[in-house]
C-alpha cells in the first residue's frame, strides 16, 4: 500500500451517489475494523448536507445544468464535487481509540495527517485556528455564501498560507461506526455551477473562489502528477491497522 507509483490505481473513479451508497450501507451494516476508501469523481454533481433539502427550483436548475443533486449523511453546505476533487472516507469502529476522541479531537488527529502529507509533497499549507475559523464564518454571512460548504471553516481543516480553504471535513457517527469524510480540492471548480444551482446566483463564485485553493495552484505542479504522492503519504500518516476497502466485495455484501 506504501508504493508510491502505484498509489493512484487505488482510487475508485465513480459517481457522487456510488460513493455515498457505499459509505451509508457500510455503517448501517457496521465498521468491524478500521477502513480507507479513496474516491474520485468522474462526473461534477451537486451534494447538499443532511439539513439541506433540494426545492422544486433546485432540482430544475441542477436537470437544465445536466447535473445530478443528492443529500449527504453529513451536515455542512451544498459542495460541487467532480474530478477536480479527491474524497478520502477513513471508517472507524465506536471502540477503536480514535473513535472515542471527541469531534475537535478527531478533525485535529486528520489535519495533522493532511497536513503533513501535503507539506511533504509540496503543496504549503496549514491547519486553521478558532479565531481563522470565526473570520471565515463572519466573511460567508456577510459575502451570502454561508449555504457553501467551503465558504467556511470548521476544526481540524486545512488552508493555504493564507488562509483559503484546501480540504473540507464532515463526520457521520452512527452506532455502528464513524465515517470522516475529507474533500481535497486539486484543481480549480467552475463555482459558477453551484452557485447558479444552488441558489440562482453566478455572480457569488467570484467569492467562493476568493475564499478556496487547490493543490496545483498552491504546488505549481498538476494534479495527475501529485495525486500518487499524496495519497502516499496520507497512508504513511495512519496507523497499518487501516486496510484500503475492497469497493468490490462490499458490493457483493447484503
Amino acid at each position: 500500500m506504501n508504493d508510491t507509483e502505484n498509489s493512484s490505481s487505488l482510487v475508485v473513479q465513480g459517481s457522487m451517489f456510488e460513493e455515498q451508497r457505499i459509505i451509508s450501507e457500510l455503517l448501517n451494516a457496521g465498521v468491524s475494523h478500521p477502513q480507507l476508501l479513496l474516491w474520485q469523481y468522474a462526473t461534477p454533481a451537486v451534494i447538499l448536507g443532511c439539513s439541506q433539502r433540494p426545492d422544486e427550483a433546485q432540482l430544475q436548475r441542477a436537470e437544465q445544468a445536466g447535473l445530478p443533486i443528492m443529500r449527504r449523511g453529513s451536515g455542512g453546505g451544498a459542495v460541487l464535487a467532480g474530478p477536480w476533487m479527491l474524497s478520502v472516507t477513513l471508517f472507524i469502529p465506536e471502540a477503536h481509540e480514535v473513535g472515542g476522541l471527541n469531534i475537535i479531537e478527531i478533525f485535529s488527529w486528520l489535519e495533522r495527517i493532511w497536513t503533513q502529507a501535503l507539506n511533504d509533497c509540496g503543496v504549503n499549507c496549514k491547519g486553521v485556528d478558532k479565531t481563522l475559523i470565526d473570520q471565515s464564518k463572519e466573511i460567508s454571512k456577510q459575502q451570502g455564501v454561508a449555504w457553501a460548504c467551503y465558504a467556511s471553516l470548521s476544526h481540524g481543516e486545512v488552508v493555504s498560507p493564507d488562509g483559503r480553504k484546501l480540504v473540507g471535513l464532515a463526520q457521520i457517527r452512527k452506532r455502528k461506526g464513524i465515517a470522516l469524510v475529507s474533500g481535497l480540492h486539486l484543481a480549480p471548480c467552475d463555482w459558477r455551477v453551484l452557485c447558479d444551482v444552488v441558489v440562482n446566483d453566478p455572480g457569488k463564485a467570484a467569492v467562493l473562489d476568493s475564499l478556496n485553493a487547490n493543490v496545483e495552484q498552491l504546488s505549481g505542479a498538476s494534479a495527475s502528477k501529485l495525486i500518487p504522492q499524496i495519497i502516499h503519504h496520507f497512508m504513511l500518516g495512519l496507523s497499518e491497522e487501516f486496510d484500503l476497502l475492497d469497493v468490490m466485495q462490499a458490493e457483493k455484501e447484503p
